[in-house]
Formats: C-alpha cells, structure tokens, sequence
C-alpha cells in the first residue's frame, strides 16, 4: 500500500484486526454498525490518533464521503454473513474504489467469487469483471467463539485498474447475464432465448455470431465470452 494510504476495517468488533493493523503503523478507519462496540473501542485505544471510529451500516456508507480525497485506500474486516455480497458489490462498484478488499466470509461464497470459467455464478462474475480474487485460506468454526456453524475463508480481490467490461457497457451487460443465469443449469440456447427479448431464431443467430456452442451452460462462459455475446444479441436486434 502507498505510504499515504489507509486501511479502511469493515466491522472491527472487539478490535482484534484494528490492534494488529495499527501495530503494523497503518492509519485505519474503523466502521462499525453496533453503537456498544463504538463504545468498546473508544475505550480500548484511547488516545489513538490513527484511528478514525465511525458509526455506520459498509452497505450504505459512500466510501467516497468516508476516506479523505486524494488518499489511497484498502479495505479488510471479517464481513456479516448476510450482507457480504452487497458489501463486496458496494465497493467493487463505488465511484471511489479501494486498491485491494481482503476479508473473511462464508467458504461457500469465497468460492463462488474465485469460480474459474465451467463454475462460475453471477456472484462470480460481478466480482471478477472488477477485481482479480484470490482465495488465500480456510477458517475452520472452532477459531471464532461461539463457533458459527459454517467455515469461513479469506478472500483477497486486488481492483483492476479498468473493469473488464467498459464502463458505458456495464448496466447492459449485467442486464443480460443475470437474465440468462435465471436458468444456469439449461442450455445456453434455451436459457437466451427465455431471458431476452430476440427475434425469431435471435438466440442462435447470437450464439453463432459470439463462437458459442449452444449446448453450453451459462456457467461455461468467460467474461471474454458474455461481452461477445452481448455484442452479438445487441447486432441481432439491431437488424431485426
């Protein structure tokens, strides 16, 4: 991270993570949800100057409004089971982005958002057109006290300097993978031709014009292959 750079820490709880990034000399901003952990907080690192407790839900906060103009940031925290995904998507699509988002989350969704090409989700996607993840490691139940009932993993998503998929393209481009993926398991011909509006015989002409079999799963496709096909499906109806 560049000298002037802060790490901004998702949930710091009782300030396990926050006592270790400050030991390691990093300024942090702290964003906790829970009023009573502020409290804890404010208490445990009194007189701490690098540390910037603020009260706030990471699904609503504006990353923009939150880490000084100009500065560089990161972000690391062991993330709510329930909101990971809007957490991670919040991020991922702000208009201010973090370099890197290292955090903890459920195992079953670490490898969702890692997924190579023949496995990958919506989740997945949305995650990879903007960073390269990176799963680093497992954590079995017994390190967290209570054990929750699932494994968590650690994922590391470093933020590509330009999304895979141009800027003015991605609403487009979302639109047409989430209607696809609504049938994931059926072919990619019959999953087409029922998510998205084309004319007659549209889908294969799509299909065809992208270099896509059309006995393939939604979940085959690489990023590489769903911006084909969105400028295939855009070209069929345009000479519809």
């Amino acid at each position: 991270m560049p000298a002037d750079g802060i790490v901004v820490e998702i949930g710091p709880g009782t300030g396990a993570l926050t006592e270790e990034l400050l030991g390691r000399g990093y300024e942090v901003i702290a964003l906790e949800i829970e009023e009573r952990m502020i409290a804890h907080l404010e208490r445990r690192f009194a007189g701490e100057a690098r540390l910037h407790l603020v009260h706030g839900d990471a699904r609503d906060v504006n990353m923009a409004d939150l880490v000084p103009r100009g500065r560089p940031f990161v972000v690391a925290g062991n993330l709510p089971y329930f909101a990971a995904n809007p957490i991670v998507r919040k991020l991922l699509e702000g208009v201010r982005k973090p370099l890197e988002i290292v955090v903890m989350v459920q195992r079953e969704v670490a490898r969702e958002m890692c997924a190579a090409p023949g496995k990958l989700s919506l989740l997945g996607i949305s995650v990879q057109v903007y960073a390269e993840p990176e799963l680093l490691f497992d954590v079995r139940p017994e390190a967290f006290d209570p054990p929750p009932a699932v494994h968590s993993s650690v994922v590391r998503m470093v933020v590509r300097d330009e999304p895979l998929v141009p800027r003015e393209r991605i609403d487009a481009f979302f639109e047409l993978v989430s209607k696809t993926f609504r049938n994931p398991r059926k072919q990619i011909h019959n999953s087409l031709a029922r998510g998205v509006w084309l004319p007659p015989d549209g889908a294969d002409a799509a299909l065809h014009g992208a270099g896509v079999d059309p006995m393939r799963r939604a979940e085959t496709l690489s990023i590489a292959e769903w911006c084909s096909l969105m400028d295939a499906v855009e070209g069929v109806r345009a000479s519809a």
